[in-house]
């Protein structure tokens, strides 16, 4: 998975109970007091040849007042980003992945990271966790995947230029602690697995990014959440913990007098913990569209 630029944050978490039915598409419509919420699943990278957005997409935006991504975009930078992510990707000085790692684990570094023109020299300071990142994200891109094609940053673009209100759940240091409280054992599990899935991973978002157009909220769960059970350490940190963060300001958005639409990685909107199925079991009426 991956953040803003550097990391690809690919998706978030909730609801396996929903129905599919005749739904067409990631996007739930919540009735709030005096209001609609429109909650959009993202999909932080795609390709060219996934556009143009279905309309209902489009439409939603249209509706909407004011627009809420994971961060505010309009406060990112490249400089503000690697400032927050050099606290936490890093080791600090006299520690390093090869003092970290197991010897199987770098032996398999080796192997790996020239397919990627790097050395075991070059990353030594890399926290695993961070490494793991960089290299889905570039595998991604490799494969013809950017996030600069990611449905958030065309929606944001589409904000910026109808001059509409452009909000964040979280910070840019939010995004780069999540796996800060990682041990160094977690650290190299995470690693181990990004690596063992490197080569099928590009036709993995291929599939993630079908379910997604198809609006199939069963395969996105299972695809999304499928380490909920086998790694609930990192599921936990990726999704369940910021889920529960983003609810309380959610339902304040249920107050106001605008229309909102909001948009978080896919993830984030299916599963049982997810914003979706929380505000549901919180009395919530929000119906897949």
């Amino acid at each position: 998975m991956a953040f803003c630029a550097f990391l690809l944050s690919l998706l978030s978490a909730s609801c396996s109970t929903i129905q599919i039915g005749e739904s067409k598409d990631t996007l739930w419509k919540l009735r709030g007091l005096h209001n609609t919420i429109y909650l959009l699943g993202s999909i932080h990278v795609l390709s060219q040849k996934n556009y143009p957005l279905k309309a209902p997409l489009n439409r939603a935006f249209e509706d909407s007042s004011r627009i809420v991504f994971e961060i505010d975009l309009n406060r990112f930078t490249t400089t503000r980003l690697k400032q927050e992510f050099r606290r936490t990707a890093f080791f600090p000085n006299g520690q390093s992945l090869s003092q970290k790692l197991s010897p199987e684990t770098i032996e398999l570094l080796k192997h790996v990271l020239p397919v990627y023109g790097l050395t075991l020299k070059r990353v030594e300071r890399l926290k695993p966790w961070f490494l793991a990142e960089w290299l889905s994200s570039r595998t991604l891109e490799m494969a013809g995947f950017s996030e600069t094609l990611g449905v958030d940053v065309y929606f944001f673009r589409k904000a910026r230029s109808t001059g509409k209100p452009v909000l964040g759940l979280e910070t840019i240091r939010d995004q780069a602690q999540i796996f800060d409280h990682f041990s160094d054992e977690e650290n190299e599990r995470y690693l181990v697995g990004t690596l063992a899935t490197l080569v099928t991973y590009p036709a993995l978002i291929g599939r993630l990014v079908t379910a997604w157009q198809n609006g199939d909220v069963r395969l996105l769960d299972q695809i999304l959440n499928q380490d909920q059970h086998a790694d609930p350490v990192t599921h936990k940190a990726l999704f369940s913990d910021r889920n529960i963060k983003w609810l309380p300001q959610i339902e304040a958005i249920a107050q106001k007098n605008e229309n909102y639409l909001v948009v978080v990685g896919a993830g984030h909107l299916v599963g049982y913990d997810g914003v979706v199925a929380q505000l549901r079991r919180r009395g919530y009426t929000v119906k897949q569209m």
